[in-house]
């Protein structure tokens, strides 16, 4: 979302402007639940290239 101020936009403007932004619920999945969730034992790069090998 954009939000456009001009010089002119006033502080109880402002305010008004960012309440409103921050009651929206985003979409989407939230991925920063899944940090550090996965314990691998290999380098990522590794098991990265080898699935890329396969598509071949």
């Amino acid at each position: 979302m954009t939000t456009i101020l001009t010089p002119t936009t006033t502080r109880k403007q402002l305010a008004a402007l960012l309440k409103r932004t921050r009651k929206r619920k985003r979409r989407g999945v939230d991925v920063k639940s899944f940090s550090g969730t996965i314990s691998l034992n290999e380098d990522p790069m590794v098991i990265q290239r080898r699935m890329r090998d396969e598509w071949k």
